[in-house]
């Protein structure tokens, strides 16, 4: 590749990463093109070289959100078994999800309401998310050898995700961990499912 290829990549995978946190934190409505591109130390009218749209951003930003949720997950469940690994990978989800932090947020409880009203292409790659986590789970869960155990994996998905999204929403600090608390019990619950 020529330098000016390499550097042309090297920005437009700059602008995907901060842009991809800053949908994270701000939100999707929140954060306009203006805002990622002086964050990423550039030009608003480079933009448009990388990007024919900002619904093309996010879908990209999406895309690195989740990559870098399971390279997190992934490290984090190196040598584990995979009751220990859906422990891992539950807990984090649920506490770090709540609690932000670079690489360890999910698209589908920090974005979701917003996704909901996004064009096909942006909810396509979150529901690639949503594949990926519950694929995820349902390999832990059929290692497990739990009978059902994809619908255990798409119930466990489903509850961490809501979980989440709500106790982002309380103001009370003792309901927001009740209710991490209370997923994370339920999580157990369907992992006792029958073989």
């Amino acid at each position: 590749m020529k330098k000016s290829q390499v550097e042309t990549a090297a920005t437009r995978r700059k602008i995907i990463a901060t842009a991809s946190q800053l949908f994270m934190e701000k939100g999707l409505g929140e954060t306009g093109i203006a805002d990622v591109m002086a964050a990423a130390g550039l030009t608003q009218g480079g933009f448009y070289r990388h990007f024919a749209s900002k619904e093309q951003l996010i879908a990209e930003a999406n895309r690195e959100a989740n990559e870098q949720l399971f390279r997190f997950y992934d490290a984090a469940i190196v040598g584990q078994s995979p009751w220990a690994a859906m422990e891992i990978i539950v807990s984090l989800y649920l506490y770090q999800s709540h609690e932000g932090g670079t690489g360890k947020l999910c698209p589908l409880a920090n974005l979701g309401s917003e996704l909901y009203h996004a064009n096909d292409d942006i909810r396509a790659v979150a529901m690639q998310g949503y594949r990926r986590i519950t694929e995820a789970f349902a390999h832990l869960t059929g290692q497990m050898g739990l009978a059902d155990h994809v619908s255990i994996s798409d119930a466990i998905v489903s509850t961490i995700v809501g979980a989440v999204t709500l106790s982002r929403l309380s103001v009370d600090e003792a309901t927001s961990k009740n209710i991490l608390e209370n997923a994370q019990a339920t999580v157990r619950t369907l992992l006792q499912a029958p073989r």
